[in-house]
């Protein structure tokens, strides 16, 4: 049925602009998970064909984490605005007038026909959602194949969609399955995994099901997103896996450093074991992060005031509840992870009742000695407004908790994370000094480029700099080249300003010229190259073609802009 359905579309491209639901052919096995019963995903996607009205073109959208489907394929879509010195703009607009055609894939809440089981897509396991994009990909490239001259296509995966883009790579690679793909770009997304403050996982979990005044508008918080499968693959610290056995709610106080849940464990161990560097090898990889680049810290209110540090005080306040003919008070305290080699007190939440406590519960937690803990690192922000502001609607006890937090934000997406930063002994120092030129191993990379503002940003934000990144990758990849896996060269960062930087991972005489867009040479110079060679550069915005050459004829040409 469905390549019927493609043949048609084939013949009528108009019809690709429908919005269109589809289950996967490709069953994952999620036994491991403890899944009793093994089913094929279910999703949607919809295609926004260029003006040529002709799929040939393809850019693959791929939906992330996203609870109860609240950004639908339309949410999607609007998720690519950005402001820029042109004003408010789209980069699924600006490609497709440059001929591409945008394809977004969405994860949506379905009722699964097989049990009646209803499941939530956008926190559905990622190997799941992984044969979905495998399934797509199978579509695009059937139906582009009639196009008088088909591209190859580009996969942009923001979030856990950079996740759910490496695994179906990996695993296309893995069976000798033709992805047919040049380019795969991972947006601020979680390869060492992401990060909700356990203090505050353990007091929101505390407020959702103690045995005395739990709070209902909070359980949907922790059932539907804390507990989906999608968030235990993702944590680096999740609240189960520090319960005492038999409670829903203490945390064993013998168990400070960070856990994952078993779900992490077995999700890093799926996606790596295709190959030995865990990313797809025979596309061009590049990554754009949220999180600052030069290690800076971030605000805890709005864009000034004090910055987050370790222990960084969320909130200490008492608030008073009707509990029947009494009142009780609940007193809440939340911290942020301490420095390295530290513990501290990260959650005390106690319910009193005529000044006696009746039921309580806290929470310590132990940073490891080599980084301070993670949840002041540098990295992609999450609005906690998007996480409480359901809860926050509904008044009472839940509103007053939300009202009196100190921080509107947290480190989700560490940048140590999103740029996959090589890790030596599994040892995540989530402050580390970046520096992408040093060719330490904590400084190795799978990516061929990568974007890092210098300024923590929100969670998948798009910006003027890390669009022009995006539009330098997507519309003029690397011109010429010997061989991809021996590329000694790579620009540090594009757009450039005031100088380029060269990373290599040789050293050796070479020269160097960069080229206008009208063919005049602005720059020409033999020049020792070393691991990180800086070109001071005064060039005139737009595109300019780099040449790189090097004494053993090892050459590199691409474009990059000048801002």
């Amino acid at each position: 049925m469905k390549k019927f359905y493609i043949l048609i579309f084939s013949i009528i491209p108009s019809l690709l602009l429908a919005q269109i639901s589809f289950t996967s052919s490709v069953t994952p096995d999620l036994s491991s998970y403890g899944e009793a019963s093994n089913y094929p995903g279910e999703g949607e996607y919809q295609m926004f064909l260029s003006s040529d009205n002709v799929l040939d073109k393809p850019i693959i959208v791929v939906d992330g984490f996203d609870p109860g489907d609240s950004r639908d394929i339309a949410g999607l879509y609007s998720l690519l605005d950005f402001t820029g010195s042109s004003g408010s703009q789209n980069l699924a607009d600006l490609v497709r007038a440059e001929g591409f055609d945008v394809i977004i894939l969405n994860f949506p809440v379905y009722v699964r026909a097989a049990d009646g089981a209803t499941i939530d897509g956008g926190t559905d396991f990622i190997e799941r959602n992984a044969m979905l994009l495998v399934e797509l990909l199978d579509i695009v490239n059937t139906s582009k194949a009639g196009a008088t001259n088909p591209e190859q296509n580009v996969i942009i995966g923001p979030s856990m969609g950079g996740l759910i883009s490496r695994y179906a790579l990996n695993y296309m690679e893995a069976n000798a399955m033709d992805a047919d793909t040049r380019l795969y770009m991972s947006f601020d997304s979680p390869h060492h995994g992401a990060n909700v403050p356990i203090g505050l996982q353990h007091q929101l979990n505390f407020l959702a099901y103690n045995g005395t005044q739990p709070i209902a508008e909070v359980q949907p918080l922790i059932d539907s997103f804390l507990k989906s499968p999608a968030a235990r693959q993702l944590l680096v610290d999740h609240f189960e896996a520090h319960l005492q056995s038999g409670s829903p709610v203490n945390f064993d106080p013998s168990i400070t450093l960070p856990q994952p849940h078993p779900f992490r464990t077995q999700f890093e161990s799926n996606i790596n074991s295709f190959n030995t560097s865990g990313f797809p090898e025979n596309t061009r990889n590049v990554a754009i992060i949220n999180g600052s680049g030069i290690g800076s810290s971030y605000f805890a209110m709005g864009n000034s005031g004090p910055t987050v540090t370790n222990n960084y005080t969320v909130i200490d306040d008492s608030f008073n509840v009707p509990a029947g003919s009494f009142t009780a008070t609940v007193n809440v305290e939340i911290n942020l992870t301490p420095a390295a080699n530290m513990t501290s007190l990260v959650s005390d939440i106690g319910i009193s009742i005529f000044g006696f406590e009746v039921e309580g519960s806290e929470a310590s937690s132990q940073s490891f000695s080599y980084s301070d803990g993670v949840d002041s690192a540098p990295g992609g922000l999450f609005d906690l407004a998007a996480l409480t502001g359901d809860i926050a609607s509904g008044g009472g006890t839940a509103g007053d908790f939300v009202n009196a937090l100190q921080i509107d934000k947290f480190s989700f997406i560490p940048s140590v994370s999103g740029l996959a930063l090589e890790i030596t002994d599994d040892e995540i120092d989530w402050h580390h000094d970046i520096n992408l030129a040093s060719r330490g191993t904590t400084n190795i990379t799978p990516f061929d480029n990568t974007f890092l503002p210098n300024d923590n940003e929100p969670h998948t934000q798009l910006t003027e700099n890390n669009v022009n990144f995006a539009l330098t990758e997507i519309l003029t990849p690397p011109l010429s080249s010997t061989d991809n896996k021996v590329i000694s060269f790579r620009l540090e960062s594009n757009p450039v300003k005031n100088e380029l930087v060269l990373l290599s991972n040789t050293e050796s005489s070479g020269s160097i010229q960069i080229v206008d867009v009208s063919g005049k040479v602005v720059y020409n110079t033999s020049i020792v190259l070393n691991s990180r060679t800086t070109i001071p550069v005064n060039l005139a915005s737009g595109f300019y073609i780099l040449n790189v050459t090097s004494e053993n004829n090892t050459s590199f040409t691409t474009k990059f802009v000048a801002n």
